[in-house]
């Protein structure tokens, strides 16, 4: 059974079809009829199908921010020129990011009234309060050497992080418009989502916004406002969307050797890495990062850059299909689906009535975890930690069938645990670099000043951090951890003092779906 539909998908009194702009409400949703030679039914015949599974996209966010952490945890290692720190952070940089986009794309709605005040509210505020909390740290303690003696007598230079990386390399004016770390994905989730409309006019977009991303990088733009970056990555957010649009997603691997086939793609990943960073010393992770120019990346080769950046873009495709071929459907784990009309056990249903929390005295709108990812997409995450989905399973409801023994089913509650973890994926990606300051200030990449780049201490502690860094990840995943950060990210600004008086969670959709 499906979900009803939400009311601000209504036009005329008709519903929209609720396949497009809203999250999947289960795995026995089916996909429209389709017509002959509809570009859905072109995308069909490479396996593509309807999304319906939303634990296994949310499996996906939880696996790449993963990466993403660990990748930066890595990083100072292979800022170094640890060759180990080098193939792990190009090899699971070729994969997080792109398939992340791709995967933001996919879960974006279309822009109306409600969702601009939400991009206001839950990125532009939230970015300002965020990259203010870093640069306070970030100055505080590495432009202003006083606050610890230099490793060993090292000459520490102002802002530098670690040994030869400085995530903030200027401290000027121009600080608040250059994103700390992963502080970029907030302003380029503004951009997508504010062109996307306008993009999604154009015939074959995609290819279109692909030939963007390779000009831009001859722009000197680099990191300011994340530019560079949202254009650079524009076609993976499309190409998310459009899927999308057209209700199919890469499916899961069905048969071993499909699962065999999307692995040994990984390993030739793996091994272009391998091969890259020790038979040409290839170090640098920026041509799969796409925030840095060509003159800096290829300096004199730079002529080359669009070339390069379409073999980019090909790749970091490829492996994306790759990697969500593996991520298995929550059938395998024997998720028990609700249906809507089934609710869980006993009172355990979550109903929201009203999407209005009351903070010190003050009243203001959050929006219901029933519509929250198809009002903001991946920017919604904190928001879903307040309460889940209305018809999501509960891990308290995965038992058994009496034929198989009845009792628990522990592969079923651990699925739903981690994909629980994914929804609220957009915590670790922000938070996390406070995690790596706390570690810096306990002197834990201390030996990236006193140890030789490629020594075995050295790269036993670049492996160590990579795993530290799914850990931290799984942390800031948790209910605890994202009750405390969700606050920044989903401030309570969004009422009458800030926008019209209106009650954001009455207005109406003025008709603006694609």
């Amino acid at each position: 059974a499906m979900a009803p539909t939400s009311p601000r998908a209504k036009k005329g009194g008709v519903a929209a079809p609720a396949g497009y702009g809203s999250i999947p409400s289960g795995p026995n949703v089916q996909a429209d009829e389709l017509g002959d030679g509809s570009f859905q039914q072109y995308l069909e015949t490479f396996g593509m199908k309807m999304e319906s599974d939303p634990y296994r996209l949310d499996i996906a966010k939880f696996i790449l921010v993963g990466l993403i952490v660990a990748g930066n945890f890595v990083h100072p290692f292979a800022q170094l020129g640890n060759k180990v720190a080098c193939v792990l952070e190009n090899f699971v940089s070729i994969i997080n990011v792109p398939a992340y986009v791709l995967l933001t794309g996919y879960m974006s709605a279309t822009t109306n009234k409600t969702r601009r005040r939400y991009i206001i509210a839950h990125l532009l505020i939230p970015y300002l309060i965020v990259q203010s909390i870093y640069l306070a740290l970030y100055i505080g303690l590495y432009w202003n050497n006083s606050f610890r003696s230099h490793p060993n007598g090292v000459d520490r230079k102002p802002g530098m992080f670690t040994d030869n990386w400085t995530p903030q390399p200027h401290f000027n004016g121009l600080s608040m418009m250059t994103p700390v770390m992963d502080n970029w994905y907030l302003l380029a989730l503004v951009g997508w989502t504010m062109w996307r409309p306008y993009a999604t006019e154009l015939r074959r977009t995609v290819i279109v916004h692909v030939v963007f991303g390779c000009l831009i990088g001859f722009s000197p733009l680099e990191r300011f406002m994340s530019i560079h970056r949202t254009i650079a990555m524009m076609p993976y957010f499309l190409f998310g969307h459009m899927l999308r649009r057209n209700k199919v997603f890469i499916p899961p691997a069905a048969t071993n050797a499909m699962k065999a086939a999307a692995a040994f793609v990984l390993c030739v990943v793996l091994a272009g890495c391998v091969t890259a960073v020790y038979a040409f010393g290839w170090r640098s992770n920026g041509v799969w990062e796409q925030q840095i120019s060509y003159h800096v990346t290829w300096e004199t080769k730079f002529r080359w850059g669009p070339l390069i950046q379409l073999f980019a873009y090909l790749t970091t495709t490829i492996t994306s299909v790759a990697f969500f071929a593996l991520i298995p459907p929550a059938s395998t784990a024997g998720v028990r689906n609700l249906s809507s009309n089934e609710g869980h056990k006993g009172d355990y249903e979550n109903v929201k009535e009203k999407d209005v929390v009351p903070v010190l005295g003050t009243k203001y709108t959050v929006g219901s975890p029933d519509d929250v990812e198809e009002e903001l997409g991946a920017a919604g995450d904190p928001l879903l930690v307040r309460g889940r989905r209305k018809y999501d399973a509960a891990e308290r409801d995965q038992i058994k069938p009496d034929e198989l023994g009845g009792g628990k089913n522990w592969s079923a509650i651990y699925y739903l645990r981690v994909s629980k973890w994914g929804s609220r994926s957009l915590c670790p990606l922000i938070f996390n670099f406070l995690f790596m300051i706390l570690l810096e200030v306990c002197t834990y990449y201390n030996d990236t000043w006193t140890r030789g780049n490629n020594s075995t201490w050295v790269t036993v502690h670049c492996v160590i951090s990579l795993f530290l860094g799914f850990a931290v990840a799984t942390a800031l995943s948790t209910r605890p951890a994202c009750m405390f950060f969700g606050w920044i990210l989903c401030p309570p600004i969004n009422n009458d003092w800030i926008f019209e008086d209106v009650d954001v969670a009455t207005l109406e959709d003025p008709g603006t779906g694609l």
